[in-house]
């Protein structure tokens, strides 16, 4: 390219302007320090400008957390929300193989187990505040009651720490967990899984996972099923633990707006185990094998719970979004044990008494509607959510 000499006092957007008069380009500065030269408009010729496309990849086998979660129930990526949120991303799930949501969150700091009520509930302590059934376990944002939230139809686990857990309403200042299910898909995807365990002498587990997804024609709506067995003994002298786990759901994805509906059928069987006895004249554990029990083979606990949830997203332009949410969720069981109350070990008398539970129904009904928008003030952008909640367990 070769232009006339220019001279003179002048911006560097003038000299460019005469630099380019005979050439057939135009200079458009695109930043305080650079410009872009473009072909000159051409007569009767449509003219587009430049458009800049920023995405965001999304990878599900990497450790690394996405960049935005729907724990806060707003639209703003982590690095930008003043809270302490903490993801399990799915990578790690399916490479640790968690039992329990105990194991999955041994990944984050400031959590430890509470009382799980003989194995055979989730509980979980966030910055020292918690225990079993305290309302803190969500599914999608949605309060769950079931004993255990982590299941083969499990995406990630997202964990919000700190007072800014009473976006849940009445909550304990230590946090909230959310589990994130695993979603329809427009791309087809299958996936069998068989797993098999092994622990001492004769302690032996099989199970398999049977996950499928994909489109359902061309009008933008999928399906999922996810199908899961375990049946396994007990790492201990007696005791076995079985699980079926069912869920099937659909969403259909338009343009503008987004719609899921999703149900969950669980049925179990696990021991109902206290551990071993104290040693009163030592007050430690009785000098006993890890692996003995004292109680009876039957305890145990055995129910089942269903679980349906509907979730509505639609955007109503660039900056505003609505969402509805509604879960219903219900686990009956029974429970038998019997409980060592005293131990004499000079004579090596235990004392027990029976308990349990008979006929337990725990439900739980959620409705959700939440308003999240984006708005600039004073040159600067604020994710704004607006909502209102309605729970009955």
């Amino acid at each position: 390219l070769q232009a006339p000499a220019v001279g003179g006092r002048m911006g560097a957007e003038q000299a460019l302007q005469q630099l380019l008069a005979q050439s057939g380009l135009n200079a458009r500065r695109t930043d305080a320090s650079t410009f872009a030269l473009e072909p000159r408009p051409e007569a009767g010729a449509l003219n587009l400008g430049a458009t800049s496309i920023t995405s965001q990849a999304v990878s599900d086998t990497s450790y690394q957390p996405p960049a935005s979660t729907s724990v806060m129930r707003g639209t703003g990526t982590s690095m930008e929300i003043p809270q302490t949120i903490n993801v399990v991303a799915a990578q790690v799930i399916r490479d640790q193989v968690p039992r329990n949501l105990d194991d999955a969150l041994n990944n984050i700091s400031g959590i430890t187990q509470g009382n799980t009520l003989g194995g055979t509930q989730d509980s979980v302590m966030k910055r020292g505040f918690g225990d079993n059934r305290d309302g803190s376990i969500m599914r999608d944002g949605m309060p769950l009651v079931q004993g255990r939230a982590l299941n083969a139809a499990t995406e990630r686990v997202e964990v919000l720490k700190g007072p800014a857990s009473l976006l849940y309403g009445i909550q304990d200042p230590g946090g909230v967990v959310n589990v994130v299910s695993k979603k329809p898909q427009l791309q087809q995807y299958n996936a069998l899984t068989v797993k098999g365990s092994s622990y001492g002498a004769g302690k032996n587990g099989s199970g398999g996972t049977l996950d499928s997804t994909g489109p359902l024609g061309d009008s933008g709506l999928a399906y999922r099923m996810i199908i899961d067995h375990e049946d396994e003994d007990y790492w201990r002298n007696f005791g076995l633990h079985r699980e079926t786990l069912i869920a099937p759901s659909l969403a259909w994805y338009g343009d503008n707006t987004q719609v899921l509906l999703a149900y969950e059928h669980r049925e179990f069987l696990t021991p109902f185990d206290r551990g071993t006895a104290i040693n009163p004249a030592t007050n430690h554990p009785l000098d006993i094998p890890a692996t003995r029990r004292l109680d009876e083979p039957f305890n145990n606990m055995q129910g089942r719970s269903d679980l349906y949830r509907l979730e509505v997203d639609h955007d109503l332009n660039d900056n505003w979004k609505a969402h509805f949410g509604y879960s219903w969720n219900r686990e009956t069981y029974d429970a038998s044990q019997v409980r060592v109350t005293a131990v004499d070990p000079a004579s090596g008398t235990l004392t027990r008494k029976m308990d349990g539970t008979q006929g337990a129904i725990t439900t739980d009904r959620f409705t959700t509607a939440s308003l999240q928008g984006k708005v600039q003030v004073a040159g600067m952008q604020h994710d704004l959510v607006f909502g209102v909640d309605d729970e009955y367990r």
